[in-house]
């Protein structure tokens, strides 16, 4: 059973929404953020990075910055760039794409259901990310962006959604070639008819926000152990995330560039790769996997298909997945990776990019050779979390990206 509470969100003040919000601060690029803070006082990135105001820049982990960007943040808040609503409530956001639309709701969801079971998880986090983000969470105080969790759709929460998004919406705006709703959800009889919808709702899934949700459960067990406070009430208890139904998001492969061939020609790959795939050379310009267990290999401007042979296949849920299989049979054996995490001999490329630009950068010389995987299916993503088993970093891609600073949770300890 699942249980979200409304929370009084704190917004953008309504006629400086546009001003305020941003994407999340490492989907910029230095220069941008610097751009931004320089020309617009309002943007949420002067809270995130107060210093660059001044020119300067400091690593996140700094306490002084950190008490400098919850400093601005009161500063928004006295100004009223910012507001604090009076009373809890949910919200729901919507964001619009021509090819597709993202509806979910913002609620906080309690820490201790963490470990309860009824959030779900599945990818590792990094313990020493984990212990950075808490201590910015203590410091800085506030969730500026919603953990994104999804869950088996349910028509009742689908109809109930549809029913309170047909009202105005609190905000309208274009942000990044898309059009982004907000709704307050305010009367009591809603807010009850929310919750008990979710009470319906066994587990709900970490889609994106891992080490963000983990930060805020290590948070709470401190403060928990410092106050004697174990009562679950407490704003500090609960963390901030957005609710979206598996059919209302995307999930896109993640795909993988090589910096180099291990000393190896294209003649010694091919051979070894024809142990375990079915290896066929592609006569076209660009080339995607079209089903699971086949992989798509660019390499000295050639396109092949690696489909791995019946034989190679078994039933273990893990070798099900093609991360782990591209792992197995080819980054680890053929190329010497085999540690996805801390291995600066590889990266990853949204597919949401397309295999264009896997292209591209290989054309170019930024990479030897990219592995194109077909993406994970919500069901594989489902009973890989259902069993605890974990995915390799950076095996999916989960669309809607969320925005900073429109709903904003205060954690109510600094």
């Amino acid at each position: 059973m699942t249980r979200i509470f409304p929370f009084r969100g704190i917004l953008p003040a309504p006629n400086l929404t546009e001003r305020v919000i941003s994407r999340p601060f490492d989907k910029y690029s230095k220069k941008e953020v610097e751009g931004i803070v320089k020309e617009n006082p309002d943007s949420f990135l002067n809270i995130i990075k107060p210093e660059l105001a001044n020119g300067k820049s400091t690593r996140p982990d700094n306490p002084e910055a950190q008490l400098k960007s919850r400093q601005k943040f009161e500063s928004f808040l006295e100004k009223a760039t910012l507001q604090k609503s009076e009373k809890e409530l949910y919200y729901i956001y919507r964001q619009v794409k021509p090819e597709f639309v993202y509806t979910g709701i913002i609620a906080t969801i309690s820490s201790s259901d963490y470990h309860s079971g009824v959030i779900k998880i599945h990818e590792q986090t990094l313990a020493p990310k984990e212990e950075k983000l808490k201590d910015y969470l203590r410091v800085v105080g506030i969730n500026a962006e919603p953990v994104m969790f999804t869950y088996p759709h349910q028509t009742a929460i689908d109809e109930l959604v549809n029913e309170l998004t047909a009202a105005q919406p609190y905000a309208s705006f274009h942000f990044d070639s898309k059009d982004h709703f907000l709704w307050e959800v305010s009367d009591s009889k809603s807010i009850a008819r929310i919750q008990e919808a979710f009470e319906g709702v066994e587990r709900v899934y970490v889609a994106d926000g891992h080490h963000r949700s983990a930060s805020s459960v290590l948070l709470s067990q401190e403060l928990e152990k410092e106050s004697g406070d174990t009562s679950g009430q407490a704003e500090w208890s609960r963390f901030m995330g957005i609710f979206i139904p598996d059919h209302n998001l995307q999930l896109f492969e993640f795909n993988r560039l090589i910096k180099d061939l291990n000393g190896l020609t294209i003649f010694e790959i091919l051979n070894q790769l024809s142990d375990d795939f079915e290896v066929s050379l592609i006569d076209q310009p660009v080339y995607k996997p079209h089903s699971l267990h086949e992989i798509s290999m660019y390499v000295q401007g050639k396109w092949y298909s690696l489909k791995l042979k019946s034989d190679r296949q078994n039933d273990q849920l893990e070798d099900k997945l093609d991360a782990n299989l591209l792992s197995k049979h080819i980054l680890g054996p053929i190329f010497g990776i085999k540690d996805l995490r801390n291995d600066d001999r590889v990266s990853f490329l949204s597919g949401l990019l397309g295999a264009d630009e896997l292209k591209r950068l290989v054309d170019k010389g930024t990479y030897e050779a990219a592995f194109g995987l077909f993406p994970v299916s919500m069901e594989q993503f489902f009973s890989f979390s259902d069993r605890g088993k974990m995915m390799p970093p950076k095996t999916t891609w989960f669309e809607p990206k969320l925005l900073n600073g429109l709903v904003i949770y205060d954690i109510g300890h600094h």
